[in-house]
C-alpha cells in the first residue's frame, strides 16, 4: 500500500511537471510570437554576395554619374546623368545637419535637377575612397567627393562631402536606387537655377 502511494505521489509529479513544462513552453511561445517582426526576420536573412563583375559594374555606374555631372560625354548630359538612377530613383543633397537641399524623384525631376545645377561646365568632381558592399536586394555604398572650379587658376575647392547609395541591379545594369550627397560642415551648398 504504502509502495502504491509513494508510485501515485511520483506519477502525480511528473503530470505536474509536464503540465508546467507545457504551460510554460506555451507562455515562452507566445511571448514569442507576439514580439515576432518579419523586418528582423529579413534581417537575418543573408545577404547576396557581389560578384567581381557587379563590383566592376557598380564601379562604372560610378564613373558615369561623375562624367555626366561634368557633362564630359557626348549627347544628352542630363538624361544620361538620371539614367544612371532608376526610372523612380531618389537624388538628396543635403547639409551636414540633415537639412535637405534639394530631393528630386524620378527621371524627369532628375533631369530638370541636373540642368538647375548652376556651375556643371565650369566643375570636376573628384571622388575617392569607393565604398561597395552586399545589401539586401542588392548594393550600399558611397564614396568622399571633392568638386572643384576648374575656371579659376590654379583650380579652387567649392564643395566637399560624402555620397552614400543604395544600388539595385535593374534589368542586367546596376543603377543607383537613391544616392544622396551629404555636404560637409561649413561647405555653401550651390545656388540652385531653380526653386522647387
Amino acid at each position: 500500500m504504502h509502495q502504491e502511494a509513494d508510485y501515485q505521489s511520483k506519477r502525480q509529479q511528473k503530470i505536474t511537471r509536464r503540465r508546467m513544462l507545457l504551460v510554460t513552453g506555451a507562455g515562452l511561445s507566445a511571448l514569442v510570437l507576439s514580439s515576432f517582426n518579419p523586418l528582423q526576420l529579413s534581417a537575418q536573412t543573408p545577404k547576396r554576395a557581389l560578384s567581381s563583375n557587379d563590383i566592376l559594374a557598380i564601379q562604372q555606374l560610378n564613373s558615369n554619374y561623375f562624367y555626366t555631372l561634368d557633362a564630359l560625354k557626348e549627347g544628352n548630359n542630363a538624361v544620361k546623368w538620371a539614367d544612371t538612377f532608376t526610372p523612380d530613383g531618389i537624388f538628396s543633397l543635403t547639409s551636414a545637419d540633415g537639412t535637405v537641399i534639394v530631393q528630386a524623384t524620378g527621371t524627369q525631376e532628375l533631369i530638370n535637377t541636373y540642368n538647375a545645377f548652376p556651375d556643371v561646365q565650369t566643375t570636376r568632381h573628384w571622388n575617392n575612397n569607393l565604398l561597395i558592399e552586399p545589401d539586401f536586394g542588392g548594393a550600399k555604398g558611397g564614396c568622399y567627393v571633392i568638386a572643384m572650379n576648374i575656371q579659376s587658376i590654379p583650380a579652387t575647392i567649392v564643395r566637399t562631402g560624402l555620397y552614400e547609395d543604395r544600388l539595385v541591379k535593374f534589368g542586367e545594369n546596376w543603377k543607383f536606387q537613391a544616392r544622396t550627397l551629404i555636404l560637409d560642415p561649413n561647405v555653401p551648398a550651390p545656388t540652385m537655377n531653380y526653386i522647387q
